[in-house]
């Protein structure tokens, strides 16, 4: 009667285990997930507000990464943005670099560990006061002449040479995969400089048959800030 009352316990708290455990897979494996609904953000169904601002990497000493993240999240940020320079990756063409300031993907995993989300602006034209804005030097050296920022066939190219490289190592990373990046910035100030609508949607389908369809994909325009800006300035000025 001990053994059989004993057994009957066993599975009783087994049955207990089980249940208990399924209950935490469901509620734990509950798929992360970042998006923009009603002029908002949302995180894994609650609403969420961005507090960002720009560390970046290739601009600190790796070993000050870590400080300087940390500095950024004293100051309340629970998000950073960070360019991502093509000149510094592929300082000559199929020539590669992701170590030391370039090593983006230890950045990323740090910001991780950290419990920062990241906002990922990967160009190719990042601007960001850097040299060229972020474009190799040696793509002046083609010739014919490239068209920058364009959808020129031999520049498209040579940006999906880049990017075949660059979205694999960072697609790990993305929010939904347990990363901290939670949206993708595609060209930067693109308004202020030309209307190639073809150019910009070609760069939206090259970064979603990497990155797949989940991730937010957004743009700045330099033009929209200036109106911005000047709006701001004239309403000032009326009142």
């Amino acid at each position: 009667m001990a053994s059989a009352g004993g057994f009957g316990g066993l599975s009783l708290l087994l049955a207990l285990s089980l249940c208990s455990a399924l209950a935490s897979t469901v509620h734990g494996e509950a798929p992360r997930r970042f998006w923009i609904e009603d002029d908002a953000f949302w995180k894994d169904g609650a609403p969420f507000q961005i507090v960002g601002g720009d560390v970046h990497y290739f601009r600190i000493v790796p070993e000050y990464w870590k400080d300087r993240l940390l500095r950024a999240k004293a100051l309340g940020l629970n998000t950073i943005q960070t360019y991502v320079p093509w000149n510094l990756h592929e300082p000559e063409p199929q020539s590669w670099e992701f170590k030391g300031f370039a090593d983006i993907e230890s950045y990323l995993r740090l910001a991780q560990e950290l419990e920062m989300l990241v906002m990922l602006r990967v160009g190719p034209y990042i601007c960001g006061e850097w040299d060229l804005g972020g474009f190799p030097p040696w793509l002046l050296t083609i010739e014919p002449a490239l068209k920058l920022r364009s959808s020129d066939a031999t520049y498209l190219s040579l940006v999906e040479r880049w990017w075949r490289v660059l979205l694999p190592k960072v697609a790990p990373l993305l929010y939904e995969n347990g990363g901290p990046i939670i949206m993708v910035q595609i060209e930067n100030e693109f308004g202020s400089f030309g209307d190639d609508k073809n150019y910009l949607h070609y760069l939206v389908q090259l970064a979603r048959r990497y990155l797949g369809n989940d991730i937010v994909l957004y743009a700045v325009s330099l033009l929209i800030i200036f109106t911005t800006y000047y709006c701001l300035l004239n309403l000032l000025l009326i009142l």
